[in-house]
Formats: structure tokens, sequence, C-alpha cells
């Protein structure tokens, strides 16, 4: 693990950037332990981390948190010399992975998040491209958290996929967690909204040049714009500032 920024990032130790998704699953299932908890933390994220130390706190409460974004794997790199990969929670990266390994283990998943309808949706998208993945519920993100953890609890999925955007989703899986369930969590951001429109999101070129980001904002830019000009600017300040205080090496 990794302290970037003062977020506790793990770096994904492979040069294998299409290898990225099964190494991480991988390493979940070497852990072996009941209850594996990832999230995901993209530039915008070390901003809110700084100003809610309750969340920041509740980063360090989960297994895994792993770079979303090539800025902040390029912060990585430059600050630790680590050969860090993102991994998103999307279907360029660990979803389809994930969601073909869950099918082929025989592996139950419940879906939380988005507006009414949104997780129906993404359901019906999913199982359209996975036929035979199991997911046997699929709630959206309102209303009354720790009695939708115990609904979801209940079902004792193998696999939780939630998506309420940062703090509310890391949140609402540790409240899973408290109140006794065992599985893998993920959380997805608004990956569920991204699958209304089909399963994949982003055109083969954008995800290729790395531009998701410019991508999204064209798409959705009251939802992005404060995440990609105010948040992200000082996440690139963050990373100055802590590149100038790194020591320097002295030459004999």
């Amino acid at each position: 693990m990794t302290e970037t920024v003062g977020l506790p990032v793990h770096a994904l130790l492979t040069a294998d950037t299409d290898g990225a998704a099964d190494a991480v699953l991988d390493f979940i299932e070497e852990l072996a332990k009941d209850v594996v908890l990832v999230t995901f933390a993209n530039p915008g994220v070390a901003p809110l981390a700084r100003r809610s130390a309750s969340f920041e706190r509740s980063l360090r409460e989960f297994d895994l948190v792993l770079p979303d974004g090539i800025g902040l794997c390029v912060a990585m790199r430059w600050l630790h010399g680590l050969p860090a990969q993102r991994v998103s929670f999307d279907t360029t990266s660990l979803a389809p992975a994930l969601f073909a390994r869950a099918r082929l283990r025989g592996l139950r998943v419940v879906l939380v998040g988005g507006a009414p309808r949104v997780a129906e949706q993404a359901r019906a998208q999913i199982i359209a491209h996975f036929p035979g993945l199991q997911i046997i519920a699929a709630y959206d993100g309102y209303g009354d958290m720790a009695a939708k953890a115990g609904a979801v609890g209940e079902l004792r999925p193998d696999i939780v996929i939630c998506g309420m955007g940062s703090v509310r989703q890391e949140a609402f899986l540790l409240e899973l967690r408290h109140q006794g369930w065992r599985g893998w969590g993920f959380t997805c951001g608004g990956y569920l909204d991204q699958l209304i429109g089909g399963i994949a999101y982003y055109p083969r070129w954008v995800d290729a040049t790395n531009l998701r980001w410019a991508y999204r904002l064209l798409r959705e830019p009251r939802r992005l714009w404060r995440r990609y000009f105010i948040d992200y600017p000082y996440f690139g300040f963050l990373v100055l500032a802590a590149g100038f205080r790194k020591p320097r090496r002295v030459r004999a």
C-alpha cells in the first residue's frame, strides 16, 4: 500500500495492463478472507478525503483501494516509482473479468445503486452479455441504508456491487460488513448508470487514448464539471507539492 497525497492506495505491481483485472481477482482470492471490500480512488477522491476525515478513515478499512484513473497512476509512478496500473469498476477494466469469474463459479451477485430502476436496467444489460450469471437482486441507492444493508445481507450474496458515489458507497459496504455479511464487496461509482445505454459506455478509441475523463465530461457535464475543473487541478497541486518534498539523492 502507498500513501499518495493522503490516500491509502494499493499499487498493482504488474506491467501487464491487459491482465490487471485478473491479477486483482487472483489477489483477492489469495487473501482467503470471509469478507473482502474493494474500492477505487480517482484524483477527485483526494480533495474529498482531505475535506472529510471520516471518509479518509473509512478508506483505510477497505482491503484494497485501487487507482482509478491515469492521473493517479502517473502520480504513484512519479512519487513512489511503482508500476501502478489503472483498475476501474467498468467494462474497460475489472467488471467483465469479475462477471466471467462469478458465472464460472456460480457466485450470486447483488447490485445496489442509482435512481429507481437503474440497477434493474443494469442487471438486464449484464445478464444479456453474461448469460447464466446469477444476479439475484437489484436495489436502488435510496432509502435507509442500514435497512437496505440488512435486506441485502439476508440474501447472502457472494458478491455485492455498490454504486452510490464516493462516501455513501463505501459507507454502505462497511455497514454491510458490520451487519455480518460475508463475501466480496466492490464500489462501482456511476457504472450502473453507464450500463443503461449498453454494456460499452466508451468508444474503443476513447479507451485506447485514455480520454475517458473527457468523454465522460462531454456526456455528463452537470454532474462532473466540479470533479474535472476543481478537484482534479487541486489533486495535481497536491502531487506537485508532494514531489518537491521528496528526499533527493545526493550524488557522491
